[in-house]
């Protein structure tokens, strides 16, 4: 859902939040170092398929815009 990625149960997809979409994909990266040597072949690959993608796609997300109200002075 950080990655603005509409739920079925809602109407309208969130908006993107870049920094929490990293922080996941980062807290995916530690699990791929932490069981380096359990993951068969095919795991490997698709763990880091996965990773790819999802780095790919934050590189593409843009921040929600913010709400102002008016010029800062």
């Amino acid at each position: 859902m950080a990655m603005g990625v509409p739920h079925p149960m809602m109407k309208d997809a969130p908006p993107a939040n870049p920094p929490v979409a990293r922080f996941y994909v980062d807290l995916l990266s530690v699990l791929q170092a932490k069981t380096e040597g359990l993951r068969s072949d095919a795991e490997n690959r698709e763990l880091e398929d996965l990773l790819y993608q999802l780095r790919m796609r934050i590189l593409d997300l843009k921040p929600a815009p913010e709400a102002t109200d008016g010029p800062r002075p």
